[in-house]
């Protein structure tokens, strides 16, 4: 009887190790899905994907905040982590470069400006796409609006509940985000000013994606 559940214990240990070897690991050029939710130190949700579909990126391609991707890739399909990323490795410190002075010309036509509101500048990436970066209303005045496109994030540590739902290995062609990346896609943070028409906007919300290091195009209204 001994022997037999010796046997019995090596062929179910067998087993657990065929099925955890047989898992797909998180490497350069996978294509992660996964679920999360973002929260600031004192607790508030800032961004989750519950009710919505799970978010997908493709590893090494920028997409995502690199302590986020770094932390996401030492996980397995179904595993659950949370993590924190201190400001300075999320979205960086507030830049006082960052708050420009800008003529209240065209570009804000059809905005009703007021202080404290945000609208959106669209800046387009290296790779061709076009990312919104959020820009805050300080002061407006007849002739000039000063705007502060630091990131809303920006001097904040992040707190991540993540758990990863699948896992695609390395394929030719770029993962496209079910959620849409915002706050979203942590790049660099564009450094000149907006330029082009202002035009009506829902607003986007915040995820664990880069910004894009790219001129503001078009400004948009949050709604």
């Amino acid at each position: 009887m001994k022997t037999i559940r010796l046997l019995l214990v090596g062929l179910i240990a067998l087993a657990v190790t065929t099925a955890c070897s047989t898992q797909p690991k998180i490497t350069q050029g996978s294509v992660v899905k996964i679920e999360y939710k973002g929260m600031l130190s004192d607790g508030t949700v800032f961004d989750t994907t519950d009710g919505k579909q799970p978010l997908s990126f493709l590893v090494g391609a920028n997409q995502v905040i690199p302590a986020f991707e770094t932390n996401v890739v030492t996980m397995k399909p179904g595993q659950t982590k949370k993590f924190t990323i201190k400001a300075k490795e999320a979205y960086g410190d507030p830049d006082p470069a960052k708050v420009v002075t800008l003529p209240k010309d065209q570009r804000f036509a059809g905005i009703d400006l007021k202080e404290g509101a945000t609208i959106f500048a669209n800046n387009k990436a290296p790779d061709g796409r076009v990312i919104q970066t959020p820009m805050k209303v300080v002061k407006v005045t007849d002739k000039e609006v000063t705007m502060d496109y630091n990131h809303p994030l920006a001097g904040k540590d992040l707190t991540f509940e993540v758990k990863v739902v699948d896992v695609q290995q390395p394929q030719a062609e770029q993962a496209t985000g079910s959620a849409q990346p915002a706050t979203a896609q942590p790049q660099a943070q564009a450094t000149a000013a907006p330029e082009a028409t202002a035009q009506p906007q829902t607003q986007a919300n915040a995820q664990p994606q880069a910004q894009a290091n790219a001129q503001p195009a078009t400004a948009q209204k949050q709604g």
